[in-house]
């Protein structure tokens, strides 16, 4: 257990039930060094790390198997890396994670399903010697002596909601409105992930327009078909709406797709969050409805989970958590200038 933990378990109770993002095909991959057949490639025995990931269904969760590939292939260790897909089943995951470690899996990288109902597994397997890091969503522990990850690594989700305020307040201003109308889908279930980034969002939009209505909506179900139904509401709510953006790109496809629907996709702009091969088309095919896209880099994220496991495995005592970089924002303005149709994690 980190000191540090100790000392800001009072903030940690006001985090809730968190829900991740994902990936692919349920599929086991491994990787040795620059080896993908498996086989050692500087000597000595494989270890086995595990890769537990929330849903693969979300190609945003490849980049992270890409980036922890990527580390594996650079090391100087010989790496056998496992995924395996949690499908969004508490339970499911929870099975997977004791399989790892029957397996012998000397480490692993959990991206939850489940922000508090998979703490006890995770001290289940400290206690049997297992190193664990979590990425991309902050865990709710009741009790300090719960937190037995190594540390966390993910990114700041209000600096992601600033971008996409700041994204947000640049187009307003072209409006000459005192008090525009802007929109943030929200999915309660992420707990504080989605609390900091509406925050983030909505302190950009207030303190450039005092005067602004900022609507809040949460979507249960956190994907685009409910986004749409759910925006459809807003929209007959609303007669005028200028700016809309949300937790993640679906939320944010599923309005645009309501906006489509009811003939006013001309007076909305849109802002997506993470990173969505079709909001990227968008942008670059000037549909004039996207204003930009702020990317949640996944290889990046998974290449810093890996290196943070490995050097807990090595003895290195880490911080509470492990920063990632600013978030890009991709914009009409400069989507020439990144080459994201080469990101597999982009999906076909």
């Amino acid at each position: 257990m980190k000191k540090g933990w100790v000392k800001s378990f009072a903030a940690m109770l006001v985090l809730s039930l968190v829900l991740v993002g994902c990936s692919n095909s349920n599929k086991e991959s491994s990787s040795s060094g620059g080896d993908a057949s498996g086989s050692p490639t500087s000597g000595g025995d494989q270890i086995l790390i595990g890769g537990a990931i929330m849903n693969l269904g979300w190609p945003w969760y490849q980049g992270a198997i890409d980036g922890m590939n990527n580390y594996a292939k650079k090391s100087d260790k010989s790496l056998k890396l496992q995924f395996e897909d949690g499908k969004f089943d508490i339970n499911t995951q929870i099975t997977q994670l004791e399989n790892m470690a029957q397996l012998g899996a000397k480490g692993i990288v959990v991206f939850p399903v489940d922000g508090k109902a998979i703490i006890p597994t995770l001290v289940k397997l400290h206690e049997k010697g297992v190193k664990i890091v979590v990425g991309d969503y902050p865990q709710s522990p009741d009790n300090p002596e719960d937190v037995v990850w190594e540390t966390f690594v993910g990114h700041d989700f209000k600096e992601m909601g600033k971008a996409a305020g700041e994204v947000a307040v640049n187009y307003l201003k072209t409006l000459n409105k005192d008090n525009p109308t802007v929109a943030y889908l929200t999915v309660p279930a992420s707990g504080q992930a989605s609390v900091d980034r509406f925050e983030g969002f909505s302190s950009v939009i207030k303190a450039a327009f005092p005067n602004a209505k900022v609507i809040e909506e949460g979507d249960p179900k956190g994907d685009r078909n409910s986004a749409q139904t759910l925006f459809e509401n807003v929209l007959q709510r609303n007669k005028s709406i200028d700016v809309v953006s949300g937790h993640n790109d679906a939320l944010v496809l599923g309005a645009y797709n309501a906006a489509v629907s009811t003939n006013r996709d001309k007076e909305v702009k849109f802002i997506g969050i993470a990173g969505d091969k079709e909001v990227l088309k968008f942008i670059q095919d000037g549909n004039s409805a996207w204003i930009g896209e702020v990317l949640q880099d996944p290889v990046v994220l998974g290449e810093v989970a890996l290196q943070a496991l490995m050097e807990a495995m090595d003895g290195k005592d880490l911080g509470d958590t492990t920063p990632l970089p600013k978030p890009e924002v991709i914009t009409p303005d400069n989507i020439k200038d990144y080459d994201w149709k080469s990101w597999s994690w982009l999906g076909k």
